[in-house]
């Protein structure tokens, strides 16, 4: 469990709380300076705001969280979280007055996956696990499985349908001991998916190899269309081409018979006589 300076059960009307942007509200801009030191000195009134409180609890927790996994930088933290995200935290009073043991950050993605046949589908507004930890005091007593069915339950999700950003050992273990859970899809990012993600048609997919089977239709559809066209002009071009030639030769048909028609002179009679004369002669 995670203590305070501050005593946070005000901000706990249930175990687990929703906190999304607005809940954050005026953000505190203090923190940084402090290194996510668990103790924040009560007399500074600003630290004391609900919106305030909340912003620490995030920052906390998010280092927490990080450091449990191995990362350089928080997952969760007061300023990155969006208008698509949502943070649940767990708090109890086990230890005789409320602490903080568990934080699950969840949102929605447009990421580009493939399915169980590689085929790379575009996927709108995936359920995505973003940041899930577990106070190490509370780990191992049902408190996990407790705060992730909370969640399923509020945002309306499946576990087969979650993608699971960056999971660890312990989050991939989680998932495979309480939903069954291990067989995952390769991906080529850093998302894992589960098996059974694509079979149900309210997974809202558009498969890119389909975007691409519909483009190569119309690209042939289109190339179909030109060569057709090329087609028609040329058959128009024959036609032409044959035309003009059928004039010519009409031109020179009647230029020819033009000459034999027209009246011979005597030179030309002469010399057509002298060529009939001299062929019986060599007769």
């Amino acid at each position: 469990m995670v203590d305070f300076g501050f005593d946070i059960k005000h901000l706990f009307p249930q175990p687990i709380i929703r906190v999304q942007p607005h809940s954050l509200r005026p953000k505190i801009t203090q923190l940084h300076h402090h290194h996510y030191s668990l103790n924040v000195n009560p007399q500074r009134r600003h630290l004391t705001l609900p919106s305030c409180q909340l912003s620490q609890i995030l920052d906390v927790m998010g280092k927490l969280s990080a450091d449990a996994q191995g990362l350089r930088h928080p997952v969760t933290t007061a300023d990155k979280l969006t208008a698509d995200q949502v943070v649940y935290l767990m708090a109890d009073e086990a230890a005789g007055h409320w602490a903080i043991t568990g934080l699950l950050k969840v949102g929605t993605k447009d990421l580009f996956l493939f399915d169980q046949e590689g085929c790379c589908r575009r996927a709108n507004q995936t359920p995505a696990i973003l940041d899930f930890y577990v106070h190490e005091s509370r780990q191992r007593c049902g408190q996990g499985k407790l705060l992730f069915e909370w969640m399923l339950e509020q945002q309306g999700w499946s576990p087969r349908k979650c993608s699971v950003d960056r999971p660890s050992k312990k989050l991939l273990a989680f998932m495979g001991k309480h939903y069954g859970l291990v067989r995952t899809i390769p991906q080529g990012n850093n998302f894992v998916l589960y098996e059974g993600f694509f079979d149900d048609p309210i997974t809202k997919c558009n498969s890119v190899c389909e975007l691409q089977a519909t483009s190569r239709v119309r690209s042939q559809s289109l190339a179909k269309d030109q060569t057709q066209l090329s087609i028609r002009n040329g058959a128009h071009a024959g036609r032409f081409r044959r035309s003009i030639a059928n004039q010519e030769s009409e031109l020179e048909t009647s230029l020819h018979g033009r000459r034999w028609n027209e009246p011979r002179t005597h030179a030309s009679t002469t010399c057509i006589q002298g060529s009939r004369g001299r062929r019986f002669e060599h007769n």
